[in-house]
Parts: C-alpha cells; structure tokens; sequence
C-alpha cells in the first residue's frame, strides 16, 4: 500500500499555489496607475508652463483659463468668484497684520509678524455664509469621463447661514534645504451646519504655508478638479504664486515618481477623502479652496527685523517641542482668519469675529498647538486616572461587603457587568489612543492599567463570585420552568362521579411554592388511628440534613459554575470588542447616525442601576448594594460626561450640550431615588402584586386577636411591664403607648417595641380611630422590626446583620427566604 503524502506538504503546495498565482486584476490597476500617472504629469506641466494671472474669470474681453480638470471654462465651475473671494482675504489680512499688509503680500516688507513657523495643531470656531448659489450645475460627464456617480445629490454642499468648523493641521517636516519659507502642510477640515438635523463633513486638504507671513493656501483634490496642480494660480500676488510653484514642483513631482516606481500604491494621494474612511457609494461632493491667516502672537520679541523675529520664534518653538523646564503656562493658541469658497457648488464661507461680528458672537478660529494639547490632556487624563481609582476603591469596598453568600445573592450580576464593560471599554479605548499619541503614550497606558485592574481583575473577580453563588437559584429556576412546560393537562370528569379525587395542595416551603403536588395515581397515607411516638434527636436534626446536602452537592455545585462562568467570560469579551470596534466604525457614518448610536449606546450604560431595581422587585429584596457605592459610582462615572459635554476645553472637542447633561443625570438619579424608596418603603411599592411572584412579607401588619393570625408565638415576653395585664395578655408585654406590645429580640436581647392594630373591630378601635389609618402610619414603624415565617420577632438591623451569614432562623434554626 502506498503512502499517503503528509498533510503538511499538501498545505504547502495549496498555499504556494495560491500566493504565486498572479492576480487577475493587477492589469487592470497597472493601467489605471499608468492613466492617472500620466495625466499628473501633464498637469504638473501645465503648472511649471503657467504664470500668474493665467487664471482670470469675469473680464468678457481677456479670460483666461487653464488646462486642467475643473479650471477650463466648458466645466462650468464658478470661478468668477475668485476675485472677489481675494479681495475678502485681504481685507481679513489688512486687519489682522495693518499698515505692512501690501508689503506681506507682496513679499517687499521684511516687518514679519510673530506668528508660529510650525502650525501642527488645531483650530476651530463658527462661519457664516456670504455668498450661496442655489446648487452645483455642472455637466458631470464632461469633467469626469472616466467616473460614474451612484447619485444626483452632492456632499458637503454647506447650504445652511451658518455652523462650526474645525481643522487639524497634521504634522510636516521644517521647510526644505532649497526653501525655509514655504512649508507642505495637510489639513483635516471638519464642517457642519447649525441646524436641527446637523450635518457634518469630514475632508482633506492639502497646500502650502507661507511661514513668515502666517498665510496659508488649501485647496482638496479629485477627479473632477485638479485642485492641487492650480494651487498657486489662488494665491494673492506673484510672490506668493512664485513661492508656491517651485514647491510644488519639487513635492509633486516626488510623490508622482513614488507613484511610477511602486513605492507609493496610492490612485490619489492628494483625495480630499479622510484615510480610513470609505465611500460606500461614489457621490459627487463640492470642491473648496480656503484662505487662512494667522493671526500675530500676543508676545514681546526683542526685535522687530525680520533676521530678530525669525530666530525668536525658532527659539520659542524648539522651547515647546524639547522644554528643559518645567513650565505652568501653557504657550499662546493659534487664532486664524478663514474664507472658504466652493468653486463647482457656489458658496462662500468666512469665520465667525471681528471687525464684521462682535467678539462674544466669534473670536474666529483659535485652538492650541499639538504641544499645548499634549501638556492638557495629560492633566485632564490624570484626573480622570483618579476618578478610576475612586471608582476601584468602592468596588473593594462593596465586594469586602458582600463577602458571604447571603449578601453576594441579592446583587444583580448585570449591574456589575454593565459597570465592568464600561471599564473595559475605557480600557481598550486608551490603550488603542495611547499607541497612536506619543506626546501622551505613557499616562494613556497607565491610566488604562488601572482601568484593566477595574474591570479584568476585580469586576470580573467579583462577577465570578456573584455567578457562582448564584448558580443554584438559576439551577431552581429552570427545574420549575422544565416542571411547569411538562406538568399534564387534567382530564375533565363527569360531574357527580365517584371516581373524582380531591387534588393535593402544594407543599409551601418558607421560600414559597418549590414542589409539585403528589400525583392522582400515588400511595395515599392511611390513618390507622394510632398515635405515633417521636423520639427527638439530641442534635440539630434539620441542620445535619442541610449540611449533608450541601456537602454531597457543593462540589458538582461549583464545578458546574466555574464551567458555566467560562461561557460568561467568552460573550463578556466578544461583547466588549464588538461594541469597541463598532464604534471605531461608526466615527465613519453620517452625522445623524453616530448622534443616534451614540446616545443609544451611552443611555444604556447609564441603565446600570435598572437590573438590581429589578432583582429587588423579584427577590422583593430591600438593599443589596451600599449606599456609599451606589451614589459614589453615580458620581463618578457621570463625572467624565460633565467634563465632555459641559466644559469647552475637553481634550475631545465636544460641544457643550447642557440638555443631554440633565436628561442624562436625571435618569441615573431616578434609577437611585427608585432604589432608595425600595429600601424605605419596600421593594414592591410601586409594582402591582399581580405582576410579581408571591414572596414572603418580614414587615406585616400584627394584630392582637388570635383568629386574625395572632401575635408571633417566639418573642419572650416581658410579663413584668404592666401588672394590670390580664391573664390572656400573656403572650407579650403592653407598652405604656397604646397600640403597641413589647417583645424580646433574641440576637441583642434588648426590648423590640412593635405597633399593634387592634382586632376586636374591622372599622376601628375602642376610640375609634380608623384602622386604615393605623396601617397608614404604621409603614415606616413595621421597618423597624422583622417576622420571620417561623413567627419570630426581631429587630430590623439585627435580623438583617443575622442573615448576611445565615438564612436561618437564629432560635428554631428554620430555613429563611432570603431578603
């Protein structure tokens, strides 16, 4: 018989098969390459071929345009509005820099303002429209050949009078050998509408940045219009344009060679297209070309030539990249002025501030630099550290609490695993941030270390805790499921028959109905008629039975609990991941969708209090969970949200939203005023009884007849407190108040005084006073004792501490329902 090759050489040739087989689209991309190569060569000739002034829309007699997408006149684009977009940014210009903005301009002032050679940060503000159209109107087809849209409605077509705006400037290299006064810079732009269903965009631009002067130039980059290619037909005067060409002629020419040579395996690397953001369906979307213009620091420099504000601001900036000290103050935010305009669509932007508005309506656009950011969010990210660590300290309070199984079973394991995935996710999130911010990485790690200890090795601990003790009420619960889904429909019989058997009553237990009653066709016992003697044992003989149950089971018990709790770990976990990375997505959705998720996601975090409300009304349990704990959790995880959504300088960027902030914080005091009146007035007052199962009352009202179910038979009485007593009042003590007895508590052996409702009428007593009236305002008087199915009377606080060990009765030793 031959032998059979080894599975692994069989893998191997499978997998040098499929990785040496050429791909059958890697022609098609190599032509498209080729295509969108060669026409970025032609483009970036039309560009070295070009002057300033060949672009010039508006005069009949002497137009001018260029041979590039977007920029020839048979596109339709509305380029008659670059002149006067221009003359709005100088006059920005003329307020910012005054009396040497014609020399800026034009490169003959050598008065340089202070401003930041290195713009990596942000800025953000409001902007007002100016100018609308009433929508793009252009041939499609004609600009974009080769492309196809799946719709007729265009992105980022700002339409509303005003909205916010944000821009983040990525980080670039200093100016090169050949030129340290132009500067590449790319800009992340994010732009929404005011109004109710917020639109927002995200796009990329890139340009250049004139550094002595503060101007800045951005224009995006698509199929439809080679924005980058005429960058410097925008600019404001020949100086700027010079500047501008022979960057771009060396910068774009480099990326092009990238291109060809394969070291660069991207169709377009000026898109306008956020990277990691996919178009699921090609839409058309508005161009734009943006004007900024930094505005001067408000510092003093030594000098004022240019040679003395250059090497001042070297120093300055190189102080905030490597500090040799410490420093409390923050470094000067970056203020710019903006005009925005939309060449296909027709609109046209400017940021919101003076001279035109007021500086309470707009300071225009003003943000930190990356420095600056970096030296807050590690302040902000410290105290949020601490918040976390506030958060573990009452979570090993509250487990040290609830150290035996009596108290372990009353707490609902959704509520500590909703407050352990809200650690876990804080956990993930930081530690995904804290590898892509290096100014931050370590306190971003450290604070997720203690985020890890919250929620993987406490919360998880104390889940499993919970999970075991709690196995055998699950065990119960699916035994009655499986005995109700199974229990035989009873066959009807003809009235007056002989053959009808009265049905057995349930056997109640003191935690409610837990067997079946006997069936028909069983041995019924027979009553002989004698009288059985009991010999009583010396020893607990229901304790030895429990204890010998619980031994014979305890094992299998926790076996099959810890291997119950291995699933729990693995949805915990898939959960976890899956929400995190749900949510990276959704950072790409619209604008609408991510506000819908985002509250969704967010209220049902704060829905953590709502299943121990819950298991409190099945369990009709008062108090499961301290108090310092659930107010202490509370306020500490609704504390980073006020810092989100209620202060402006949150590292996040957020919006205040003081309405959501009240929603939010009045839903998650709701949940604990719920559970505060569950302990105080009971865990089923506001629920119906028909609603819930029957569970056992330890706060019922007593009454003083014997036929109305007496006073319980196990206090010691207190004979001796009235000597007018008849000898019928033996059972307890009469209290010098009327309407109230005396009894014994066994654990403290102090006096237990408990009102008492008059039986000797349903209407009212001998002085006629309402007995509804008694039961109304005895509510909080029945808190302070407790009966337990066996008839024992006790003090509230000192049955309650009993009962946190053991669930039996501390003089019969009968078994109690839990509280």
């Amino acid at each position: 018989m031959a032998n059979n090759p080894p599975p692994f050489l069989f893998l191997l040739v499978i997998f040098l098969f499929l990785y040496l087989s050429p791909d059958p689209q890697a022609p098609v991309a190599s032509r498209k390459l080729e295509r969108i190569v060669e026409h970025e060569r032609a483009a970036l000739t039309t560009l070295n071929n070009s002057t300033f002034g060949d672009l010039q829309v508006g005069v009949d007699d002497e137009e001018r345009w260029l041979n590039l997408t977007g920029l020839k006149k048979e596109h339709g684009f509305h380029w008659e509005l670059l002149d006067s977009v221009r003359d709005r940014v100088r006059d920005q210009a003329h307020y910012v820099l005054g009396e040497d903005t014609v020399g800026l301009i034009d490169g003959s002032s050598d008065r340089f303002p202070p401003v930041y050679h290195n713009i990596t940060g942000f800025v953000q503000g409001t902007w007002r429209s100016i100018k609308t159209y009433t929508g793009p109107h252009l041939n499609l087809s004609a600009v974009t050949p080769h492309g196809t849209y799946s719709s007729e409605e265009w992105t980022r077509n700002v339409t509303a009078a005003g909205g916010d705006i944000r821009i983040h400037f990525g980080e670039r290299d200093h100016g090169e050998p050949w030129n340290t006064t132009a500067r590449r810079v790319a800009a992340r732009v994010t732009i929404g509408e005011d109004t109710s269903y917020g639109n927002w965009w995200d796009m990329r631009l890139h340009g250049f940045h004139l550094e002595d002067t503060g101007t800045i130039v951005l224009t995006t980059t698509s199929e439809k219009f080679d924005g980058i290619f005429a960058l410097p037909h925008f600019t404001l005067s020949k100086y700027a344009f010079t500047l501008g060409q022979e960057l771009l002629n060396r910068t774009l020419n480099a990326t092009i060679e990238k291109q060809k040579s394969g070291e660069l395996e991207d169709f377009s690397p000026w898109s306008s297209i956020v990277e990691g953001e996919q178009e699921l369906f090609s839409l058309p979307h508005c161009e734009y070309v943006m004007y900024l213009q930094q505005h001067p620091l408000p510092i003093h420099l030594p000098e004022s030539s240019a040679y003395g504000n250059g090497l001042a601001m070297k120093f300055f900036e190189d102080e905030l990249r490597n500090p040799y000290r410490i420093s409390p103050n923050l470094p000067p935010e970056m203020v710019m002025s903006m005009v925005a305009f939309s060449p296909d669509c027709g609109f046209v932007i400017e940021s919101s501030g003076p001279p035109d508005v007021p500086p309470q309506e707009g300071k225009h656009l003003v943000g930190p630099k990356t420095e600056a950011y970096a030296m807050v969010a590690r302040r902000h990210i410290i105290l949020f550290a601490l918040v976390i660590g506030s958060q573990l300290v009452l979570l090993v309070r509250q487990m040290k609490e609830a150290s035996t199984p009596s108290t372990r079973s009353r707490i609902s394991f959704y509520t500590i695993a909703l407050l352990a995935l809200g650690d876990g996710f804080t956990l993930l999130g930081f530690a995904f941030v804290g590898m892509s911010y290096e100014a931050i990485t370590l306190i971003l790690l450290a604070t997720a270390y203690v985020a890890f200890l919250s929620a993987v090795f406490f919360g998880m601990g104390f889940l499993k805790e919970i999970w075991t003790v709690q196995s055998a009420e699950r065990g119960r619960e699916e035994r009655r499921s499986n005995a109700a889904s199974t229990r035989p429909t009873p066959t009807a019989t003809q009235p007056g028959s002989r053959s009808e058997t009265p049905a057995s009553a349930p056997v109640i237990s003191a935690a409610g109905a837990d067997t079946l009653p006997l069936p028909v066709t069983s041995r019924q016992a027979i009553n002989s008629g004698a009288t059985p003697i009991i010999v009583p044992s010396d020893q607990d003989v229901d304790a030895e039975i429990a204890e010998n149950e619980n031994n014979a089971n305890a094992t299998d018990n926790e076996r099959s609990a810890r291997y119950g709790f291995g699933t729990v770990y693995f949805r915990f976990y898939l959960l976890l991941f899956g929400l995190v990375f749900l949510s990276l997505h959704a950072t790409t959705w619209p604008s609408s969708l991510q506000a819908i998720y985002s509250t969704v996601l967010i209220f049902t975090y704060f829905s953590f209090w709502t299943p121990q409300i819950y298991r409190n009304i099945m369990r009709n349990c008062r108090r499961a969970l301290r108090w310092d704990y659930v107010v202490g959790q509370s306020v500490l995880r609704l504390l980073p949200f006020y810092y989100l959504f209620a202060y402006r300088g949150n590292i996040l960027l957020l919006k205040p939203d003081y309405t959501f902030l009240l929603v939010l914080t009045g839903w998650v005091w709701l949940q604990v005023c719920a559970l505060f009146s569950q302990e105080h007035l009971g865990p089923r007052f506001f629920v119906r009884e028909s609603w819930v199962p029957p569970a056992y009352d330890y706060h019922p009202v007593l009454r003083a007849d014997e036929e109305g179910a007496s006073l319980p038979s196990g206090g010691k009485v207190l004979a001796g407190e009235d000597s007018g007593l008849a000898s019928s009042a033996t059972k307890a003590g009469e209290s010098r108040d009327k309407g109230k007895k005396v009894f014994d508590c066994a654990i403290c052996m102090q006096d237990l005084e408990v009102p008492v409702v008059p039986g000797n009428s349903s209407g009212g007593d001998a002085d006629g006073n309402s007995s509804a009236s008694a039961l109304s305002g005895g509510l909080l008087a029945r808190r302070a004792y407790m009966v337990t199915p066996c008839r024992h009377i006790f003090h509230s606080v000192c049955l309650e501490g009993w009962m946190r060990y053991r669930l039996q009765c501390p003089i019969c030793r009968e078994t109690l329902p839990p509280l």
